[in-house]
């Protein structure tokens, strides 16, 4: 349940970043414009992508290719999703993070 509303919380925070191309990823990272929204479409993919294998594993074990004790391993793939998303949003944030030069004061927010 927990995992849930982690999910929902994170395809809301994405969708606003998609829609606004703003977003706050921690006190010190925010992110505007483009890579707002590339953000935001990292945070919105992890309720689709648990949904996703979720049905997969379950048509697999329903059509008898899994065996029934392969479905509590489906909370553990979700966990693994929704902490990838979470990784990939600041890894991305980071990696794109415009450099200041130095003795430069950081630019004006509009």
């Amino acid at each position: 349940m927990c995992l849930l509303i982690a999910e929902i919380i994170m395809l809301i925070g994405g969708l606003v970043g998609l829609i606004t191309g703003k977003i706050r990823l921690s006190k010190n990272m925010e992110l505007q414009g483009w890579r707002a929204r590339v953000a935001g479409l990292i945070l919105a993919l992890a309720l689709p992508l648990a949904f996703g294998v979720g049905l997969v594993l379950g048509v697999l074990v329903g059509a008898g290719v899994l065996p029934s004790s392969t479905t509590g391993l489906a909370s553990l793939i979700e966990l693994l999703i929704v902490l990838a998303c979470l990784v990939a949003a600041v890894i991305f944030a980071w990696a794109t993070k415009p450099q200041q030069a130095l003795g430069q004061a950081p630019p004006a927010q509009m």
